[in-house]
């Protein structure tokens, strides 16, 4: 069932029992920070909750209010009444095969999000789950958004909308972020967290990586991919890859970046990103992943040259549709 924010707020101002948030296999800052934040609010409002990931934290978040909190673990043992579910809508896509919940809820702003649980609240228009986490948090108890809460909260706003310059970035956003500089953050202090920490194993790692650039589709298409071999040779972790599609995406002349990464023997997390011409959360969605129109993503078992084979085919009639829309 899906509620407006009004309904939600109800519906979890007054949640009685055991409450789980969990999140995404490897967590971002939008899916850490409404975790979170939404864990530091609930127990405020004198909830009984636990917050629990598939992946462990990345070290750059390792500066949030109760970041402490977080379990992490392959499997959810314990039974819960209520299950909370940021930034994701698809249960499977919290990397648990099963949540041992009476009652489910999904936050998200996804716009492929189809969730499949008890209730759900998704607006695909706005930032981040962050974001509107923070306006249903206004509608349940103003007074108990302290900096605790504030915290996480921008920091997932922040990231989720790469320093506020990606298109999801609204005059609304501003004023949200202006609110909870008022609460206490620093918002220097979270990019030297997130952005000024980097250990020379990233910067290896990036080398290795760029390597791999390579263009299709009359260089409308970018390319880069990440080894695992990569990562064993550099001693980098798989979260200081975050941002590297950037690089293809920043090229002149390219429509598309897309950003292979290796998780297993023949199985992949492959990103995409777009300048605004190609919705890549259809390109995605058609691999059974999602997003947004310029940032989405999917996960695949397969052999490498195949898959990108047929991702390219996919963009390419993606790139032919968005020229006939413009001269249409």
């Amino acid at each position: 069932m899906k509620l407006d924010r009004k309904k939600m707020a109800e519906l979890l101002k007054n949640i009685q029992g055991k409450v789980v948030i969990t999140t995404h296999k490897n967590p971002d800052g939008d899916a850490i920070g409404s975790s979170l934040g939404w864990f530091n609010f609930l127990k405020k409002l004198g909830k009984n909750v636990k917050v629990i990931y598939r992946d462990r934290v990345p070290f750059f978040f390792d500066f949030l209010p109760g970041i402490g909190n977080v379990e992490v673990t392959d499997e959810i043992k314990e039974k819960f009444d209520w299950v909370i579910i940021t930034d994701v809508s698809d249960p499977e896509r919290t990397g648990f095969s099963e949540i041992p919940a009476e009652k489910s809820i999904v936050i998200d702003h996804h716009i492929t999000a189809e969730p499949f649980t008890d209730y759900a609240i998704v607006e695909p228009e706005i930032s981040s789950t962050c974001e509107l986490s923070y306006h249903i948090m206004k509608l349940i108890d103003e007074s108990l958004i302290d900096l605790s809460v504030a915290l996480p909260i921008y920091t997932g706003i922040m990231t989720d909308t790469g320093g506020f310059n990606y298109s999801n970035t609204s005059p609304e956003t501003h004023t949200v972020a202006a609110e909870l500089l008022k609460l206490g953050v620093n918002p220097y202090e979270v990019y030297t967290n997130i952005f000024e920490r980097n250990r020379i194993n990233k910067l290896k790692l990036l080398e290795l990586v760029l390597k791999t650039l390579s263009f299709e589709l009359k260089q409308k298409v970018a390319h880069i991919t990440l080894l695992k071999k990569f990562l064993e040779e550099t001693g980098a972790y798989p979260e200081e890859a975050e941002g590297f599609i950037n690089y293809p995406r920043s090229l002149a002349g390219v429509e598309v970046a897309v950003f292979f990464k290796e998780i297993d023997e023949n199985y992949w997390k492959i990103s995409m990103r777009s300048k605004g011409k190609v919705n890549v959360a259809e390109v995605a969605k058609a691999f059974g992943g999602g997003g947004h129109k310029m940032a989405a993503g999917f996960e695949v078992k397969g052999n490498l040259d195949e898959i990108k084979k047929k991702l390219f085919k996919t963009l390419e009639e993606a790139l032919e549709k968005a020229h006939y829309e413009n001269y249409s």
